[in-house]
């Protein structure tokens, strides 16, 4: 997928880290990095709190069509049944080498079904060890 940044992301996922990434055909998605913050603040501070960075974390959601036959969904939901990691690849403009990879952990795998028979999928990911640069 190409175009223009912020439009065209893609969130794909395999069950290895250098495996084929397969695209899951979202309608939305975030990615979220966090990090525990830490009070260390002592009394030589002048009244001001100081503060240290701490484990880090990363989550990322997705929203997405469900289809039978859709090959990210399935490593998904088998990642899920097995209680297994897999990997999760986010490209913020669809360009590999533009974005992040990391184990994840599927904490949500929701489907919802409406009176048209339109069927969806919310997934949420846990991040599961560390983040690190698409190189692929």
């Amino acid at each position: 997928m190409s175009g223009t940044a912020g439009y065209s992301y893609t969130i794909s996922v395999c069950a290895t880290v250098d495996g084929t990434y397969q695209e899951i055909k979202s309608q939305n998605g975030t990615f979220n990095r966090t990090a525990d913050v830490l009070d260390d603040t002592d009394t030589t501070n002048a009244g001001y709190h100081t503060r240290l960075l701490g484990l880090l974390d990363s989550a990322c959601s997705v929203e997405a069509h469900w289809a039978a036959s859709d090959s990210a969904l399935s490593i998904i939901e088998t990642a899920y049944e097995n209680r297994s990691a897999c990997f999760v690849k986010v490209l913020p403009d669809g360009q590999a080498g533009n974005g992040k990879r990391f184990p994840v952990v599927i904490e949500n795998y929701n489907t919802s079904l409406d009176v048209t028979g339109l069927a969806t999928v919310s997934i949420s990911f846990q991040g599961n060890g560390a983040v690190t640069a698409d190189n692929a």
